[in-house]
């Protein structure tokens, strides 16, 4: 069914309008395939695997988005040029570029990593605004798959409750900021926000992500009529299924 509806949008001309979708697409050949004489911005085609380009002279914005991209074809950046596009960021306050960079830091600098490890094993939440993201909250989503899974049971259930209200932006915005830590956060915890996030209004592709984000840990969520919508529930799953079976053959 995701296939039919993917090969339809392509046929009448569909492109991917968003970072979110170009990750996705980057999961499924025969996609990129298809798009590859349709998409001329060199960064974006980067985002879709289809490249490289210099990110000397461009934006703060677009030169995390080359680091995203390189890390998502299995490469790695220097540490000291992650190091500073994640300062960069944080002087730029904007979470879509601080949780990214913060990201591509971490995973790459042990002593990244180690910091964040160290907050979190600290076992106190500080109050945050409605739509603020904590420096908390950035270290589950910078590096939580590797962390989490040392933290007592009770604690990392206070802290699922703690950062999932912080999924409503990641839809807004469609971050795809919680994708890599699904599996290490608390299902039952996050699953009641994402029910939450159902009843709100989003952005489109963003009710789409919510479904898939609960499909990805067992709930199921309605990602609406919106072709975009639709979309991005269908590439999270086909791109979903082909990493399990990646993973399986290896």
């Amino acid at each position: 069914m995701e296939d039919a509806l993917l090969r339809e949008a392509l046929s009448g001309g569909w492109c991917p309008e968003n970072d979110a979708e170009r990750r996705l697409v980057r999961r499924v050949p025969w996609i990129v395939d298809a798009l590859d004489s349709r998409v001329v911005n060199e960064v974006d085609r980067a985002m879709l695997g289809m490249g490289t380009a210099d990110p000397s002279g461009r934006t703060l914005s677009d030169r995390i988005r080359l680091a995203v991209a390189e890390a998502d074809g299995g490469g790695s950046g220097e540490v000291v040029v992650l190091s500073e596009l994640e300062e960069q960021a944080l002087e730029s306050g904007d979470p879509a570029l601080i949780i990214p960079a913060a990201r591509l830091h971490a995973q790459v600098n042990i002593g990244r990593e180690a910091s964040a490890r160290m907050s979190l094993s600290e076992q106190s939440l500080p109050y945050v605004f409605p739509g603020d993201v904590h420096p908390l909250m950035i270290d589950v989503l910078a590096c939580g798959e590797r962390v989490l899974p040392a933290l007592h049971v009770d604690w990392l259930r206070k802290l699922t409750a703690w950062l999932a209200p912080a999924v409503v932006a990641d839809c807004s915005q469609l971050g795809l900021w919680f994708w890599p830590v699904l599996d290490v956060l608390d299902a039952r915890k996050l699953g009641g926000e994402l029910q939450k996030t159902a009843r709100r209004s989003l952005c489109p592709g963003g009710r789409g992500l919510m479904a898939a984000y609960g499909a990805r840990i067992g709930v199921t969520l309605d990602a609406g009529d919106h072709p975009a919508d639709r979309r991005m529930a269908a590439l999270a799953i086909i791109g979903q299924l082909r990493a399990s079976s990646s993973s399986q053959r290896a």
